[in-house]
């Protein structure tokens, strides 16, 4: 059989761009080497998303900021039509909906460690602290232009340096500040869009890699270890593994996570700033007392290993009598260009004719990612009103648990 598209993947951004070309009615299969979704990357995040507030603490004319105001405005767009994507667009900032839904309302507390005699740190913490009050209070309904597309370097730094005075006279050691990110509860959600994307008609290709993809007279050939698979366009979704198939520049980098339990109910999820970046820390809490634990990206296992160190060290003053029952490191794989020495954004890359490398930057990423996919290649919008289908446990059977999840639950995985 020949079919229009093949996904070569399982991670977020194979499933949202299958899930995309299925609802507009396009043939695709979705091939992925190990036996079940999601099992790698997209297993490993913290299940954050991102609003843009971690983002305004770089200096880049707020770039990266925009590009997920930009991924929220698609989430809302397009996938408002499923049942549980819970996020509610106002005039004053997002409002997540009550009950079982993709995201929860656990907010994410930034914590700037208050140091007094840093006057560019102190600047940064300001205009971030400023940024954020406009995230929250972001117009999403359109009504207004929306401050944060317009605001000036000037206003940042004026707004920055009348507060910088009444920071410096706090006397705790952290500024405490509740930001618009919060947690997504990524398997509702991943397996909704499998469970919609198998309904409009795609096909699945698991434990099953990919050998490499030929031209044919007319098409493509994927050659897998199960035979070959017949297409007219490829869209390379490996992340790491890219390289593979095509001549680009891939970077990794680790970012170690510890499993933690014994948290209070009502811990906050929070990420402790500083101009060090190796003294920042984080925790994401998840349901009944367990959290997750790290932080930053470093180069190299040693290197993550004792950042990993050092953070479970510090938890473990905040919080006496925290367990930590495991431990790994997740991989960050990004497309950087030229000099760019990091890269948060997506990547949609033609290499060949019909064959596009595609990099999704981040979780939060993926519903912009899809979105734009389409508009490149078939040059106008995927619809917004669509058959969906509210997965009740049948596409548990294809997608993974996060490894977190694993882990608390001794479940021993396969290797991929």
């Amino acid at each position: 059989m020949r079919h229009e598209w093949a996904v070569v993947g399982g991670g977020i951004a194979g499933i949202v761009l299958t899930e995309i070309l299925a609802r507009e009615g396009h043939s695709v299969v979705l091939i992925e080497q190990g036996d079940k979704l999601a099992g790698d990357t997209t297993g490993l995040f913290h299940e954050w998303i991102h609003t843009g507030c971690l983002y305004t603490l770089a200096p880049n004319h707020l770039h990266t900021l925009k590009f997920l105001l930009g991924a929220v405005d698609d989430l809302l767009e397009y996938y408002g039509a499923f049942e549980r994507m819970n996020v509610v667009p106002t005039e004053t900032g997002l409002r997540l909906e009550d009950g079982p839904g993709w995201f929860s309302p656990n907010y994410i507390h930034f914590k700037y460690r208050l140091r007094r005699a840093n006057l560019p740190w102190l600047m940064v913490m300001s205009r971030s602290m400023y940024l954020i009050e406009l995230i929250k209070d972001h117009d999403w309904l359109r009504r207004r232009a929306g401050k944060l597309y317009e605001v000036s370097v000037s206003e940042q730094l004026g707004a920055a340096l009348s507060r910088v005075r009444g920071i410096t006279s706090s006397r705790e050691r952290f500024l405490d500040v509740e930001t618009s990110d919060f947690t997504t509860n990524s398997r509702l959600l991943l397996r909704d869009l499998v469970a919609t994307a198998l309904h409009n008609h795609a096909e699945l290709s698991l434990a099953n890699p990919v050998l490499r993809i030929e031209h044919r007279d007319n098409h493509k050939a994927v050659v897998t270890e199960k035979g070959t698979i017949n297409v007219d366009r490829v869209a390379i979704c490996t992340g790491k593994n890219i390289p593979q198939f095509m001549n680009v520049k891939i970077k990794t980098t680790i970012a170690p996570i510890a499993v933690v339990r014994g948290l209070h109910a009502n811990t906050e999820s929070f990420v402790e700033l500083d101009y060090v970046t190796k003294n920042c820390i984080n925790l994401l809490t998840k349901p009944d007392g367990v959290g997750l634990i790290g932080g930053i990206s470093v180069d190299g296992e040693e290197a993550a290993a004792k950042y990993l160190e050092y953070v479970i060290e510090q938890h473990q003053k905040r919080t006496p009598g925290i367990e930590v029952v495991g431990r790994y490191n997740g991989l960050k794989t990004e497309i950087t260009f030229r000099n760019q020495d990091r890269n948060y954004l997506y990547h949609i890359v033609p290499t060949e004719p019909d064959i596009w490398a595609v990099v999704p930057g981040k979780f939060t990423l993926g519903f912009s990612l899809a979105v734009e996919f389409y508009r490149r290649v078939y040059h106008r919008n995927p619809r917004k009103v669509f058959d969906t289908v509210t997965d009740s446990g049948e596409a548990s059977e294809f997608v993974s648990e996060t490894l977190w999840h694993d882990i608390v639950n001794n479940v021993v995985r396969s290797p991929t």
